[in-house]
Protein backbone atom coordinates (compact mmCIF):
# COMPACT_ATOMS: atom_id res chain seq x y z
CA UNK A 1 0.00 0.00 0.00
CA UNK A 2 1.31 3.10 -0.60
CA UNK A 3 2.00 6.11 2.08
CA UNK A 4 -1.18 8.33 -0.02
CA UNK A 5 -3.90 5.57 0.39
CA UNK A 6 -2.70 4.82 4.02
CA UNK A 7 -3.24 8.28 4.87
CA UNK A 8 -6.32 8.40 3.26
CA UNK A 9 -7.81 5.56 5.24
CA UNK A 10 -6.01 6.91 8.23
CA UNK A 11 -7.93 10.29 7.44
CA UNK A 12 -11.37 8.48 6.98
CA UNK A 13 -11.30 7.02 10.58
CA UNK A 14 -10.38 10.20 12.24
CA UNK A 15 -13.50 11.80 10.58
CA UNK A 16 -15.60 8.57 11.66
CA UNK A 17 -14.37 8.72 15.43
CA UNK A 18 -14.72 12.85 15.68
CA UNK A 19 -18.27 12.43 13.83
CA UNK A 20 -17.19 14.63 11.00
CA UNK A 21 -19.40 12.24 8.83
CA UNK A 22 -19.77 14.88 5.74
CA UNK A 23 -16.06 14.63 4.78
CA UNK A 24 -16.27 10.80 4.27
CA UNK A 25 -17.42 10.88 0.90
CA UNK A 26 -14.70 13.03 -0.98
CA UNK A 27 -12.00 10.72 1.44
CA UNK A 28 -13.63 7.32 -0.21
CA UNK A 29 -14.24 9.02 -3.48
CA UNK A 30 -9.96 9.30 -3.18
CA UNK A 31 -9.25 6.24 -1.82
CA UNK A 32 -11.47 4.62 -4.67
CA UNK A 33 -10.06 6.59 -7.41
CA UNK A 34 -6.71 5.72 -6.29
CA UNK A 35 -6.88 1.76 -5.59
CA UNK A 36 -8.95 1.34 -8.93
CA UNK A 37 -6.67 3.51 -10.64
CA UNK A 38 -3.00 2.91 -9.18
CA UNK A 39 -2.82 0.30 -7.11
CA UNK A 40 -5.13 -2.76 -7.44
CA UNK A 41 -5.64 -4.81 -4.48
CA UNK A 42 -3.66 -2.92 -2.44
CA UNK A 43 -6.24 -2.52 0.20
CA UNK A 44 -8.67 -4.75 1.47
CA UNK A 45 -12.40 -3.62 -0.93
CA UNK A 46 -14.53 -3.50 2.54
CA UNK A 47 -12.74 -0.59 3.48
CA UNK A 48 -13.73 1.28 0.27
CA UNK A 49 -17.01 0.41 -0.79
CA UNK A 50 -19.07 -0.41 2.12
CA UNK A 51 -18.30 2.76 3.49
CA UNK A 52 -18.77 4.91 0.68
CA UNK A 53 -21.80 3.32 -0.35
CA UNK A 54 -23.06 3.64 3.49
CA UNK A 55 -22.04 7.64 3.37
CA UNK A 56 -23.66 8.02 -0.20
CA UNK A 57 -26.74 6.93 1.65
CA UNK A 58 -26.68 9.44 4.34
CA UNK A 59 -25.98 12.27 2.08
CA UNK A 60 -29.04 10.84 0.11
CA UNK A 61 -27.21 10.53 -2.92
CA UNK A 62 -29.09 7.77 -4.49
CA UNK A 63 -27.90 8.47 -8.13
CA UNK A 64 -24.06 8.22 -6.88
CA UNK A 65 -25.12 5.15 -5.01
CA UNK A 66 -26.22 3.19 -8.12
CA UNK A 67 -23.26 4.26 -9.88
CA UNK A 68 -21.02 3.21 -7.03
CA UNK A 69 -22.70 -0.18 -6.77
CA UNK A 70 -22.59 -0.55 -10.96
CA UNK A 71 -18.56 -0.16 -10.22
CA UNK A 72 -18.24 -2.94 -7.81
CA UNK A 73 -16.84 -6.09 -9.04
CA UNK A 74 -19.23 -8.59 -9.18
CA UNK A 75 -17.75 -11.30 -7.65
CA UNK A 76 -17.14 -9.39 -4.29
CA UNK A 77 -20.86 -8.53 -4.27
CA UNK A 78 -21.39 -12.25 -3.89
CA UNK A 79 -18.95 -12.14 -0.65
CA UNK A 80 -19.56 -9.00 1.38
CA UNK A 81 -22.85 -9.85 2.82
CA UNK A 82 -22.79 -6.00 4.41
CA UNK A 83 -22.48 -5.26 1.17
CA UNK A 84 -25.72 -7.17 0.26
CA UNK A 85 -27.56 -5.30 2.98
CA UNK A 86 -26.21 -1.98 2.20
CA UNK A 87 -27.60 -2.34 -1.39
CA UNK A 88 -30.94 -3.87 -0.24
CA UNK A 89 -31.51 -0.74 1.67
CA UNK A 90 -30.32 1.81 -1.43
CA UNK A 91 -33.14 -0.20 -3.38
CA UNK A 92 -35.92 0.08 -0.62
CA UNK A 93 -35.02 4.01 -0.55
CA UNK A 94 -35.43 4.07 -4.18
CA UNK A 95 -38.62 2.86 -4.37
CA UNK A 96 -39.36 4.85 -1.79
CA UNK A 97 -38.33 7.85 -3.81
CA UNK A 98 -41.13 6.55 -6.47
CA UNK A 99 -43.57 6.45 -3.96
CA UNK A 100 -44.23 2.61 -4.13
CA UNK A 101 -42.39 1.49 -0.95
CA UNK A 102 -42.46 1.50 2.71
CA UNK A 103 -40.83 3.70 5.03
CA UNK A 104 -41.00 0.69 7.48
CA UNK A 105 -39.42 -1.52 5.51
CA UNK A 106 -35.98 0.40 5.61
CA UNK A 107 -36.34 1.12 9.40
CA UNK A 108 -36.76 -2.63 9.79
CA UNK A 109 -33.88 -3.37 7.72
CA UNK A 110 -31.62 -1.39 9.19
CA UNK A 111 -32.69 -2.13 12.67
CA UNK A 112 -32.79 -6.09 12.65
CA UNK A 113 -29.14 -6.06 10.31
CA UNK A 114 -25.98 -6.30 12.35
CA UNK A 115 -22.75 -3.97 11.50
CA UNK A 116 -19.60 -3.98 11.97
CA UNK A 117 -17.91 -1.04 14.24
CA UNK A 118 -16.82 0.85 11.02
CA UNK A 119 -20.23 1.12 9.72
CA UNK A 120 -22.42 0.94 12.79
CA UNK A 121 -22.19 4.83 13.28
CA UNK A 122 -22.93 5.52 9.69
CA UNK A 123 -26.11 3.29 10.19
CA UNK A 124 -27.19 5.43 12.93
CA UNK A 125 -27.18 8.33 11.41
CA UNK A 126 -28.67 7.18 8.12
CA UNK A 127 -31.64 6.34 10.38
CA UNK A 128 -31.46 9.86 11.66
CA UNK A 129 -31.19 11.72 8.29
CA UNK A 130 -33.93 9.51 6.90
CA UNK A 131 -36.12 10.65 10.23
CA UNK A 132 -35.05 14.34 9.56
CA UNK A 133 -36.16 14.07 5.91
CA UNK A 134 -39.54 13.03 6.49
CA UNK A 135 -40.25 15.05 9.25
CA UNK A 136 -39.50 18.13 7.60
CA UNK A 137 -42.09 17.23 4.84
CA UNK A 138 -44.54 17.00 7.73
CA UNK A 139 -43.34 20.25 8.75
CA UNK A 140 -44.09 21.54 5.38
CA UNK A 141 -47.07 20.32 4.58
CA UNK A 142 -49.39 20.55 7.52
CA UNK A 143 -50.13 22.83 10.46
CA UNK A 144 -51.03 20.08 12.59
CA UNK A 145 -51.23 16.51 12.26
CA UNK A 146 -51.87 13.18 14.14
CA UNK A 147 -49.63 11.79 16.46
CA UNK A 148 -49.71 8.63 15.10
CA UNK A 149 -48.55 9.64 11.52
CA UNK A 150 -45.03 11.82 12.96
CA UNK A 151 -44.95 8.52 15.11
CA UNK A 152 -44.92 6.38 11.32
CA UNK A 153 -42.26 8.29 10.55
CA UNK A 154 -39.46 8.52 12.93
CA UNK A 155 -40.91 5.22 13.99
CA UNK A 156 -41.23 4.82 17.18
CA UNK A 157 -43.69 4.90 20.19
CA UNK A 158 -46.45 8.01 19.93
CA UNK A 159 -46.09 9.25 23.75
CA UNK A 160 -42.01 8.88 22.51
CA UNK A 161 -42.91 10.49 19.53
CA UNK A 162 -44.54 13.58 21.01
CA UNK A 163 -42.28 14.32 23.78
CA UNK A 164 -39.10 13.87 21.08
CA UNK A 165 -40.30 16.39 18.89
CA UNK A 166 -41.47 18.65 21.43
CA UNK A 167 -38.14 18.82 23.24
CA UNK A 168 -35.89 18.63 19.73
CA UNK A 169 -38.24 20.91 17.31
CA UNK A 170 -39.88 22.99 19.29
CA UNK A 171 -43.15 21.37 18.10
CA UNK A 172 -46.43 21.94 20.24
CA UNK A 173 -48.67 18.72 21.33
CA UNK A 174 -52.08 18.48 22.03
CA UNK A 175 -53.02 15.51 23.83
CA UNK A 176 -56.41 15.81 24.14
CA UNK A 177 -56.91 16.06 20.97
CA UNK A 178 -53.72 13.77 19.64
CA UNK A 179 -52.48 16.49 17.72
CA UNK A 180 -48.82 17.77 16.82
CA UNK A 181 -48.70 21.38 15.42
CA UNK A 182 -44.87 21.39 14.01
CA UNK A 183 -43.19 24.52 14.29
CA UNK A 184 -43.68 27.15 12.14
CA UNK A 185 -40.88 27.90 9.71
CA UNK A 186 -38.84 31.53 9.56
CA UNK A 187 -40.68 33.70 7.07
CA UNK A 188 -38.31 35.14 4.38
CA UNK A 189 -38.59 38.79 4.53
CA UNK A 190 -39.91 40.69 1.65
CA UNK A 191 -39.54 38.07 -0.87
CA UNK A 192 -42.81 37.00 -3.42
CA UNK A 193 -43.36 33.55 -3.52
CA UNK A 194 -43.67 32.13 -7.21
CA UNK A 195 -45.64 30.00 -9.39
CA UNK A 196 -42.85 27.45 -8.99
CA UNK A 197 -43.18 27.43 -5.52
CA UNK A 198 -46.34 26.97 -4.80
CA UNK A 199 -45.83 24.14 -7.62
CA UNK A 200 -43.49 22.49 -5.29
CA UNK A 201 -45.30 23.05 -2.16
CA UNK A 202 -48.38 21.29 -3.60
CA UNK A 203 -45.97 18.10 -4.95
CA UNK A 204 -44.62 17.83 -1.28
CA UNK A 205 -48.21 17.51 -0.05
CA UNK A 206 -48.79 14.98 -2.78
CA UNK A 207 -46.10 13.04 -2.23
CA UNK A 208 -46.36 12.72 1.56
CA UNK A 209 -49.84 11.28 1.16
CA UNK A 210 -49.11 9.12 -1.27
CA UNK A 211 -46.31 7.81 1.39
CA UNK A 212 -49.19 7.50 3.88
CA UNK A 213 -51.49 5.29 1.51
CA UNK A 214 -48.12 3.16 1.16
CA UNK A 215 -46.98 3.04 4.63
Amino acid sequence: MTTRAQQIIEQADSCLKAGRYEELIPLYEQLEFQVSAIEIDAVPLNTIYEPLLASYLVANDLHSARGLVDRIPEEYKTQAPQLATLIQVLDMMRQWERQNGKLKDIYNLLHQSRWDTSLAPLMALLQDSIQERELNILAKAYTSLPVQLAASRVWVEEDAAAEQLVATLGWRYDASAGLLYPKAQEPIPNRAIGLQEFGQLADVVAHLEVKQESS
